[in-house]
């Protein structure tokens, strides 16, 4: 199961995704390639759409994926940034719903996010 968990401060400052969501064997896994995606999606659009140059990423081949927004945004790269990961979260959110047993969403502390 890939368990990701969203830091919260005001909004979401952080995303971490970690474990093999187990739908499939590795490189066939349509969840793992849709979390990715998303992953990396939430990364790209961190820099080309608000404009933050140096976010906090980790990534490595098991899978596992570490964002976390730099502390000293400016207002509109702080309201841009809510946005894309808002709308990373809700497309999280529908792989959840449809493969419960392969994705777990969880608030930084271990509340589950429904």
């Amino acid at each position: 199961m890939t368990e990701v968990t969203v830091g919260y401060k005001k909004s979401i400052v952080s995303l971490e995704a970690s474990g093999h969501a187990g739908f499939a064997s590795h490189g066939e896994d349509i969840v793992c390639a849709a979390i990715s995606v998303l992953m990396q999606t939430a990364v790209n659009s961190l820099e080309a759409v608000a404009g933050i140059d140096f976010i906090i990423y980790e990534a490595d081949e098991s899978g596992y994926m570490y964002i976390e927004l730099p502390a000293n945004l400016n207002k509109t790269q702080a309201d841009k940034a809510d946005v894309i990961l808002e709308t990373v979260l809700t497309g999280l959110k529908g792989i959840a719903e449809a493969y419960p047993e392969h994705i777990k969403l969880l608030k930084k502390g271990g509340a589950n996010i429904q």
